[in-house]
């Protein structure tokens, strides 16, 4: 009989008294088992019940239309805005958003005035007005009808949704008049498995939440048990085999704790003793901060955000956590927002009859320095026009001519004097 040979990935080395890189290494038997996948019942009641889990989906999205956004290269860019703002996009895209991270999808659905049905596809040119947006989660849409013409561009992609809202009539929509969120990334393999809908935010970080809330729970139990009360009574065991002993016992210890809860004073007999011990609780509050941590790690948001505290440490301001946490939510800004404000800005250019194409949208700084900030910018700015002055790369016509585009109001560089000429009064 052949002898069978596992093949190692972890080292060429084995010892047998250590039992390790043999077939007692307990290590070999950990495998990747394939996750729980949370449903929209367990996700709505996450949603609702566990504050962390709320913070996780609200955070990104509201902090994606926080800022807003301009419009420019066309003429009465914030009329446009202002109109997109009277039927509440910023509302609309920022639980688009939300259900969108809770549920791996989202859709909303443009009510624009076209003289065509929900079920026709959308003429843009003949877009008069947004009327409306209504959003709905994945659980609420089924893909109802796909592009079958292999040549098309489309081939396999959805032709018309079915809307079932909560309150009313199922109906079918277009998708050219459809906003479509496809959740967190995912293989292609799982997006087919989920009728091309991704993955919940929750699903990823799921097992830290409940360590987290457990680890909060335990240590409230750890409070209440802070100090244990030992009675000690002489022959317990005999009394406790007489009869009536067990109530005898009871009621002797209730009288004391009762002594002791209303005058905060114990009497006891010669020969009895009581003592309270008292339970140690360091290293909890590290150990809390460990699963905080985690939970931090694999949602991605800095702890300062997530759990609204400052951090420690030797001028540890934080900035850089911030500083990444803007740049991780300006990027899901061009990826999920933009592509949706977009096509939102362009139909109501078309309504407007101001459309150009050659238009952009910029997003508002999602970061706002303070007036300390400020200063310390211009004085930093001044130091380097100095140095460059003081080695003769830059005269002073020329710093004054640079001014401006560094946000400074200068009248007319063209009429300041040359070097060596005094200024016209």
């Amino acid at each position: 009989m052949s002898e069978t040979k596992t093949t190692r990935d972890d080292g060429p080395y084995e010892n047998v008294f250590l039992s390790l890189g043999n077939a007692k290494d307990r290590s070999t038997y950990t495998t990747h088992v394939t996750p729980r996948i949370l449903d929209n019942v367990e996700l709505d009641s996450l949603y609702e019940g566990d504050g962390f889990a709320r913070r996780i989906i609200d955070l990104p999205a509201e902090e994606m239309v926080r800022a807003g956004f301009e419009i420019e290269g066309v003429d009465d860019g914030r009329e446009a805005i202002a109109e997109l703002e009277g039927i509440s996009t910023s509302t609309s895209l920022c639980d688009a958003l939300r259900w969108d991270a809770l549920h791996g999808g989202a859709v909303i659905v443009m009510l624009a005035n076209d003289g065509g049905t929900l079920d026709d596809p959308l003429n843009d040119d003949a877009v008069k007005a947004i009327e409306q947006l209504r959003v709905y989660d994945r659980w609420q849409i089924s893909h109802y009808e796909k592009y079958e013409d292999s040549a098309d561009m489309r081939f396999g992609k959805t032709k018309r949704y079915m809307i079932m809202p909560s309150n009313g009539v199922p109906y079918t929509v277009h998708e050219t008049r459809c906003i479509v969120f496809s959740g967190m990334p995912v293989p292609a393999r799982v997006r087919d498995r989920n009728d091309g809908w991704g993955a919940s935010r929750l699903q990823q970080c799921y097992d830290q939440i409940v360590r987290y809330g457990m680890s909060h729970v335990w240590a409230n139990a750890l409070l209440e048990r802070a100090q244990q009360a030992v009675h000690g009574i002489p022959n317990l065991s005999s009394v406790l085999h007489s009869k009536g002993g067990e109530e005898l016992v009871r009621r002797r210890i209730d009288l004391v704790d009762m002594a002791r809860s209303i005058n905060n004073t114990v009497v006891i007999d010669a020969e009895e003793s009581y003592d309270l011990k008292s339970t140690p609780f360091s290293g909890v509050p590290d150990i809390l901060d460990r699963f905080g941590l985690a939970l931090s790690a694999t949602t991605g948001i800095p702890e300062s955000l997530l759990f609204g505290r400052h951090q420690g440490g030797l001028n540890n301001t934080g900035r850089a956590d911030l500083e990444n946490w803007y740049a991780k939510i300006g990027q899901e800004q061009n990826t999920k927002l933009l592509p949706a404000i977009d096509r939102l800005v362009s139909l109501q250019l078309r309504a407007m009859g101001k459309y150009q194409e050659d238009y952009l949208i910029k997003f508002c700084p999602l970061f706002v320095p303070s007036e300390k900030d400020k200063s310390e910018t211009d004085h930093r700015r001044a130091q380097t026009f100095q140095i460059l002055s003081d080695i003769g790369a830059l005269d002073a016509s020329e710093i004054r001519a640079m001014l401006p585009d560094e946000g400074y109001a200068i009248d007319d560089t063209e009429l300041m004097p040359e070097d060596g000429e005094e200024a016209p009064e």
